[in-house]
């Protein structure tokens, strides 16, 4: 999926700020910058602009909740307090609970593994 050109569903900018510790405990570290609880729900592929460059990211915004994380795909820098845009292109699937934390971490590295498969499409 290629940035330029590709329909944007919905853009959400910020300053990242200092979240709960439980993506990164899971080996999927995140970005966490504050939105409205009306941004949709679910698990999207998208994009993180930081300093003008795009980078491809898996997104997540969890139901009832203000927050919305994006895990960029290779990419191992801080963001802590620099201002970043994220952009959804295209919804993976619904938000779900989990009852195991090893359902959880299988059902993430599948959503990575997707949000990689649609990013590297063009």
């Amino acid at each position: 999926m290629e940035e330029t050109g590709a329909t944007i569903l919905f853009e959400i900018s910020g300053i990242v700020t200092e979240g709960g510790k439980k993506a990164t405990a899971l080996g999927y570290p995140t970005a966490n910058i504050a939105c409205e609880s009306a941004v949709p729900s679910g698990i999207y592929a998208g994009s993180v602009v930081w300093k003008g460059a795009p980078y491809p990211a898996a997104l997540y915004k969890e139901e009832g909740k203000d927050v919305i994380e994006a895990h960029l795909l290779d990419f191992s820098q801080s963001l802590y307090g620099e201002m970043l845009i994220f952009r959804a292109f295209q919804k993976v699937r619904d938000s779900k609970k989990f009852s195991s934390k090893e359902e959880l971490v299988a059902a993430i590295a599948q959503d990575i593994a997707t949000v990689k498969k649609l990013c590297s499409q063009e």
